[in-house]
């Protein structure tokens, strides 16, 4: 009888040290998933995580691969493409364009194809963007964020994140599954290449303030 109540202790006991090292949650496949301050995180394949560079006091910061850290507002060709995207309602208030000829590129009299890049500046109410974008045949990323902030709901993201969202929907987007018991105020967004950088702060669990840099 002693010895099975001290089998019953070391059970509890194992079972609590577990729950608060986070190890409840075990994802099926640990190749695709990660550890924070000992709890498993399992990022979406959408979000091609690749590296986690802080998690300290109220800042998370993540390195990722996907798509959507160059292209929030979903890809676009040319200033031309902004009226038909989700930055439909914002005003060009600047725009930088450079034709040139790539002397890399085979020489042909009846080619006519130049290559060119825009920088654009926008504007809707308080929110700003600065966009960058080209035709250069030769490049992994034909645009990408150079900076701005987003302040208010009017501006929807990818995936209808906007200001305002829960802080669970908005892990949601990215990750099949994140623990309740990581809190975070910062959440960082960084680009494998082009140094893109996304800041996402929230208040009071939702969120407020969007920067690009």
């Amino acid at each position: 009888m002693l010895l099975i109540l001290f089998w019953g202790i070391v059970i509890s006991a194992c079972d609590s040290s577990t729950s608060q090292l986070g190890t409840t949650y075990i994802p099926t496949d640990t190749t695709t998933s990660f550890r924070i301050r000992g709890y498993w995180v399992t990022p979406k394949k959408s979000f091609d995580f690749n590296t986690l560079v802080k998690s300290q006091e109220d800042i998370l910061h993540l390195v990722t691969c996907s798509e959507y850290v160059y292209f929030p507002f979903g890809k676009l060709t040319d200033k031309s493409s902004l009226k038909t995207s989700l930055l439909k309602n914002f005003t060009i208030t600047d725009c930088k364009r450079d034709t040139f000829t790539n002397i890399m590129l085979p020489s042909d009299p009846s080619d006519d194809f130049k290559q060119w890049s825009e920088s654009l500046e926008l504007e809707f109410g308080q929110n700003k963007l600065s966009l960058f974008l080209d035709n250069d045949p030769d490049a992994s990323m034909h645009g990408y964020l150079q900076g701005g902030q987003i302040v208010d709901s009017n501006v929807v993201f990818s995936d209808s994140i906007k200001i305002g969202i829960r802080v669970e929907d908005f892990y949601k987007k990215f990750f099949d599954y994140f623990p309740a018991e990581l809190k975070y105020r910062v959440i960082v967004f960084e680009s494998c290449v082009k140094d893109v950088t996304h800041i996402y702060t929230f208040e009071n669990g939702k969120l407020c303030n969007v920067k690009f840099i």
